[in-house]
């Protein structure tokens, strides 16, 4: 299954992992935190003083971009000490390899993407007045995009560079092309989760008391409870200082109609969005992180990691699906199918044979 590898594998391998930890250490980052500051550049110019839903990219992109920041600069650290190992055909060595590219390919993706919500997508023509379209001068791809690149492109060499039959090789590219695929999903459902959880509209008010914690209604785990969460979102910074408790506000739905909601209510009632929101964001975020993580360990085939990873792939199914309901959301259904898809993909005997092993140790190769 994993076959003995030839001198000019073990050399393009560890090429491979000398050159990717190079440029995780000396380049990924400074690419990474270009990106970051254009983009919040973007929410804060462009996007924020017409449309308050966007405030919640500047404290969620810079969490999620200084974490991978900081896996990557690790990351190529450890590849670069395990670097001579994988030149050696040690397999152990290899999986190193295999967990650090995953990082790099799925932190790539998901940095990818803001830029692409937040830069490039124009929002000039509504539903929001006075946004105006993307600038000019700022190019489609952001510097991100290669850290996918050389990322996927290391990640493939640590998987198939042995002597494996090519049968084999194409069902492990599968299985492990989906477990990337579906962890750089399920964080991005994390990020929208995330987005609408953190929305406290209290912090764009003018009210320098308000505390957080001090106040019912600044409390993350209650204030989804005392506002309609999907009516919040589609009003102005205006609408949200001047709300009264109980009072119908005109809202327009996505259809362009327009409906009188209340939006403030004076007593909490239960929103399924508090827990929904809750699971599909935060928890996402550590599913995601898990699969990445476990990828190495699923590639020495140890059945701890297999259960793992089967936990971690049915629970973002569940919490997808679950913030689909709520939501209404078709990105939900979208992330919560291709986790589901993963979990099925597992349990099948043609992939589960290239993550799961009866013995406890495998054989290096």
């Amino acid at each position: 299954m994993y076959s003995k590898t030839t001198k000019n594998q073990r050399l393009i391998a560890g090429v491979a992992a000398v050159i990717l930890a190079l440029y995780l250490l000396f380049i990924a980052p400074t690419q990474s935190m270009y990106t970051l500051k254009v983009a919040l550049r973007s929410v804060m110019e462009r996007l924020i003083p017409f449309d308050p839903d966007f405030y919640t990219a500047v404290p969620i992109l810079g969490t999620t971009f200084g974490i991978w920041i900081l896996l990557l600069t690790f990351g190529g650290a450890l590849l670069l000490v395990v670097a001579y190992k994988i030149y050696q055909g040690d397999l152990k060595a290899r999986a190193v390899g295999l967990g650090v590219a995953a990082i790099a390919s799925v932190a790539g993706m998901t940095m990818f993407i803001p830029w692409m919500v937040l830069i490039v997508s124009d929002y000039s023509n509504g539903p929001v007045p006075g946004v105006l379209p993307p600038p000019n001068d700022v190019t489609l791809m952001p510097p991100v995009i290669w850290i996918m690149v050389v990322g996927l492109i290391a990640y493939f060499i640590f998987l198939l560079m042995d002597k494996d039959s090519i049968k084999n090789k194409i069902y492990k590219f599968i299985i492990y092309t989906a477990i990337g695929v579906v962890a750089g999903m399920v964080f991005m459902n994390a990020q929208h989760g995330v987005r609408y959880f953190m929305f406290i509209p209290e912090y764009l008010t003018d009210n320098p008391t308000l505390e957080r914690y001090d106040n019912p209604l600044g409390n993350p785990f209650t204030n989804l409870d005392y506002y309609d969460a999907l009516a919040l979102t589609t009003i102005s910074q205006a609408q949200v200082n001047e709300l009264k408790a109980d009072e119908p506000v005109d809202i327009v739905r996505k259809d362009k109609t327009v409906e009188k909601v209340v939006v403030k209510k004076s007593t909490p009632e239960y929103n399924p969005n508090t827990l929904s929101l809750f699971l599909g964001g935060y928890g996402n975020y550590i599913a995601s992180y898990l699969m990445v993580f476990l990828i190495p360990f699923v590639f020495l085939r140890k059945r701890w990691a297999y259960y793992a990873m089967l936990m971690a792939i049915l629970f973002s199914a569940v919490a997808t699906y679950w913030n689909a309901l709520v939501r209404g959301s078709f990105e939900w259904v979208i992330g919560g199918t291709l986790s589901l898809i993963l979990f099925i993909m597992f349990l099948l005997p043609v992939f589960r044979q290239f993550v799961d092993s009866d013995e406890d140790e495998v054989t290096e190769a």
